[in-house]
Order: structure tokens, then C-alpha cells, then sequence
């Protein structure tokens, strides 16, 4: 478990648990992003952050080999503007390098700014690996209009 300041509040980032599922839900629910294929499956690769016992963000990944999809990335809305989607990023990527991620993509309808300013370039959708694209994110749960982008982590 790793507490820092996190837009001068003190918060937790951590791997999320089952407990921490409706919370996930809900946060992802209210950002309008999709939630119904997470499952306690995702979870090795899920991080929550905690505040005073109540979660306020998460973000994961779905790995494909050495290439993942980032996704999930989302802040409850009284929290956003404090840093700590910024922080989410910067957990996630640092947990997929010390998993083994070489390369992380995403796909978004509204952050694209967002992640240029994390060292993420969009490429085409059909650019992504073949297993990405054939993903339940890929076919059925992002709309064809949405930014794809991808990172190099530097593991090879």
C-alpha cells in the first residue's frame, strides 16, 4: 500500500479488492464509462484510491502478453482537479512495468489531451495488436469514434 499526498489530501493507492467492486461501479457509472465485464478476475491489475475508507478513484489494465489496455480511469467528481487521475497513471504504469508491460493502450472519447500530457500518442484503432482489437473494450463496449492510443514503457 503506498498513502501520499495526493492533492494535498492524504490518500492510499492500492490494489483494489473484491469489497471494492460496487465502489469501482459506481465511480465508473458516474463517469459514464463501462464497468459491466469487471469482475473480481481484473482485480490483480486494478487500483483504488482510498479516502477516509472510501474509494474516489481506479484505474486498470487488461493484459494481452507484454501489451496492455489501460482502462477504467476514472475520479469521483469532487475530487477531480486534485491530481489524482495523474497519480492513477502514474501507479498503473509503474505496476505494468513491474509486471512485465511493454507497450499500454487505451482507448478514450474524452481524455485524449489528458493522456498527451502522460507521454501517450494516439495511432490508428486498426494499429493496435490484433488481441486488443479483438477485446470486449475494442468491439463492443467503446464506440468506433473513440481516440486509440498507445505508450512504450521502455521494457523491451
Amino acid at each position: 500500500m503506498k498513502t501520499k499526498a495526493l492533492g494535498g489530501l492524504m490518500a492510499t493507492i492500492r490494489q483494489a479488492t473484491t469489497a471494492d467492486l460496487p465502489s469501482i461501479g459506481e465511480i465508473l457509472e458516474n463517469a459514464g464509462l463501462p464497468f459491466s465485464d469487471i469482475s473480481t478476475s481484473h482485480l490483480p491489475d486494478f487500483l483504488v484510491v482510498e479516502k477516509d475508507k472510501a474509494i474516489v478513484g481506479c484505474v486498470g489494465i487488461e493484459r494481452y502478453g507484454r501489451d496492455a489496455l489501460l482502462r477504467s480511469l476514472a475520479v469521483d467528481a469532487s475530487r477531480q482537479g486534485t491530481g489524482q487521475g495523474r497519480h492513477l497513471v502514474e501507479a498503473i504504469e509503474a505496476h505494468a512495468r513491474e509486471t512485465g508491460i511493454a507497450h499500454l493502450f487505451l482507448l478514450t472519447t474524452s481524455a485524449s489531451s489528458f493522456f498527451e500530457d502522460h507521454g501517450y500518442r494516439e495511432i490508428a484503432r486498426d494499429a493496435a495488436p490484433e488481441a486488443l482489437r479483438h477485446s470486449t473494450q475494442f468491439v463492443k463496449m467503446c464506440p468506433a469514434s473513440a481516440v486509440c492510443m498507445e505508450k512504450d514503457l521502455g521494457n523491451g
